[in-house]
């Protein structure tokens, strides 16, 4: 009876830890489980932020790239607008603004024309020129004055007289300021020796001037002739119209000689004393002289500070 009763005891005991180890087992294995599914769904969530992430960089570097290129674009065409408006206003130096030739086809432009004068009568015009390209809404205006280059004539006492501060009453230079690069299309030689026609020549030297030299001088095609540390030597039979200037910063005394039958009309002036032999004619032409001053190839254009305006 004690032994059958011992031993149920102990088969029980038995059988209870077998239980509570396979449950164990079956708890462990149910946890793996749960872990298992826990990775896998948080892998999975990963990938998915992964892959939203990269959407989202792709998506924004393909607008970045769309910016960048209308940018460029818009770049491009701005850069466009501004070099149709310097050939424009170069044109505009020498030509009426109704002549004017555009050199890109996918800009509009309208230019409208002020005319001024100045205390000594000089013509300015104001252009206010307005460029659209076609392909965008850039637009930009800007404003630009043309004037002389010659922006005072020489007056009768500057004719006869010589006058230190020559050169700053006919063209606002000091006579160390003034360079041939102040005027257009100015030609520079070292002789007067067939001179290429043109309105200004700067001659560096001594000036002798014939008939064939100046044969494209007239009283409607003037010339504006400088001539720096040099003598001028006008031949007979040679007929200048326009002005002639000498200058010198070398302290040399120099001469003007015009031969007999030779003649200079409009203006024989320098900025030092000089010796005056005249067997010609010396004719003080203010004719001849505003002709010169309203040259187109003397005229500079200047665009106005503070008027550009750009619309995009």
């Amino acid at each position: 009876m004690f032994n059958s009763a011992l031993l149920n005891s102990i088969l029980l005991t038995r059988f209870s830890l077998k239980s509570i180890a396979d449950t164990m087992k079956m708890v462990s294995a149910y946890r793996r489980k749960q872990q298992g599914l826990f990775i896998i769904s948080s892998v999975l969530v990963l990938l998915s932020i992964a892959a939203f992430t990269l959407t989202s960089v792709t998506v924004a570097v393909s607008d970045f790239q769309a910016v960048q290129e209308a940018l460029g674009v818009t770049q491009k065409r701005y850069l466009d607008t501004k070099k149709e408006m310097r050939n424009i206003s170069s044109q505009l130096r020498t030509q009426p603004h109704n002549t004017v030739a555009l050199g890109n086809t996918s800009i509009a432009h309208t230019i409208v024309s002020s005319v001024y004068h100045g205390s000594e009568a000089q013509t300015v015009k104001a252009f206010d020129i307005t460029l659209h390209h076609a392909k965008s809404n850039t637009k930009v205006k800007q404003r630009f004055l043309r004037y002389p280059s010659l922006i005072k004539i020489p007056t009768t006492l500057q004719a006869t007289t010589p006058d230190t501060h020559l050169t700053q009453w006919l063209f606002n230079r000091s006579a160390s300021a003034l360079v041939p690069t102040y005027f257009p299309l100015s030609v520079v030689a070292s002789s007067c020796t067939d001179l290429d026609e043109a309105t200004m020549h700067w001659i560096n030297g001594d000036c002798e001037l014939n008939k064939n030299d100046v044969d494209h001088s007239s009283s409607v095609n003037p010339m504006l002739l400088i001539i720096k540390n040099g003598h001028l030597t006008v031949l007979g039979g040679t007929s200048f119209y326009g002005v002639i200037i000498l200058l010198s910063d070398d302290g040399i005394a120099y001469s003007a000689t015009v031969k007999h039958g030779a003649s200079i009309n409009g203006a024989l002036t320098s900025s030092h004393t000089i010796t005056v032999q005249n067997d010609g004619a010396l004719t003080y032409s203010p004719h001849v002289l505003r002709t010169l001053q309203q040259a187109p190839k003397l005229a500079k254009i200047i665009a106005v500070p503070g008027s550009w305006h750009a619309q995009f």
